[in-house]
């Protein structure tokens, strides 16, 4: 008997302009249903804008690309997104209107340490958790020409911390942020290859094919292939994913979702303005991967 399973995900990078609004259909896999819901694009981490000064002569830095959507079909939708500060991100209010607060651009930041990281060995079957998230995202930057990633405990620590929350919303200021942030609901720890492959990369990928080589794509489905880019974006040199049961609930989701929270945090973060052409590459062609219940292949 198949199981089923619902999905909620939605990505987190910096956000600097609203786009329009589009409704991504129900995606199907190997399971019966999946939801994406909430699909944010907001890197906090930068610190407030800088305030401009007649005497300043610095280009200001590059944008990311920020967007909001929700269709869940039993949860009436609400997306708010802060400006980066110090204070907690609001939590999501009652209205049925999906509201944004951009700044038109943020701050540089001066100086980004390097996350303490390990290397899964070269060729060797996933074996753990750590491994899975690892070898299905390099399976697929490889494919764009990309260098692999590194899984780094820095930002395991950090995506432990907001998974433990037990709050399904996007938190990019634990442990001074800086990173970019995938996450996910609905998922047992051993199915982490389904939010990596089947939902974010082979459910996104194709609708990125007109715009490769483009510094500036076209925004109008960034809903659509968000996630995709942030997973092969070439500059992202580390990333780790945590999964943690919430048996009292997980905020913020459908009843028909399983209590399960995964948070994906990476570094550097992807989806900047103007970098598009050179920090997603078009496909070779390779094989893909396949996610089927309980394992990947």
């Amino acid at each position: 008997m198949r199981s089923s399973i619902a999905v909620a995900a939605f990505a987190a990078g910096a956000l600097a302009v609203p786009f329009n609004n589009e409704k991504r259909g129900i995606v199907h896999t190997a399971y019966d249903v999946v939801y994406v819901t909430d699909i944010v694009t907001v890197t906090n981490g930068y610190g407030p804008p800088a305030e401009p000064t007649s005497s300043s002569s610095s280009a200001p830095a590059p944008q990311h690309y920020g967007h909001h959507n929700n269709w869940h079909p039993s949860v009436a939708y609400t997306t708010i997104v802060q400006q980066p500060e110090t204070t907690p991100a609001a939590k999501p209010s009652t209205s049925t209107t999906p509201t944004y607060e951009a700044p038109a651009t943020y701050a540089a930041p001066t100086t980004e340490a390097a996350p303490s990281s390990t290397k899964a060995a070269t060729g060797a079957a996933p074996s753990g958790y750590n491994d899975l998230v690892v070898y299905h995202h390099n399976l697929h930057r490889a494919n764009h020409s990309c260098p692999d990633v590194e899984w780094s405990d820095d930002l395991y620590s950090s995506a432990l911390e907001i998974a433990q929350s037990c709050v399904y919303a996007h938190n990019t200021e634990v442990q001074g942020g800086g990173y970019g942030q995938n996450i996910a609901a609905g998922v047992e720890p051993a199915n982490i290859s389904a939010i990596i492959t089947d939902l974010f990369y082979n459910g996104e990928e194709p609708y990125f094919a007109s715009e490769y080589g483009k510094d500036n794509p076209d925004m109008t489905n960034f809903e659509k292939w968000g996630h995709f880019s942030q997973i092969v974006w070439k500059g992202t040199t580390h990333v780790a994913c945590a999964t943690q049961h919430c048996p009292g609930g997980l905020a913020n989701v459908g009843s028909g979702v399983s209590p399960y929270f995964t948070v994906c945090n990476y570094k550097s973060p992807g989806n900047y303005a103007g970098e598009y052409a050179a920090n997603v590459p078009a496909p070779k062609g390779e094989p893909t991967a396949q996610w089927n219940y309980g394992g990947s292949s």
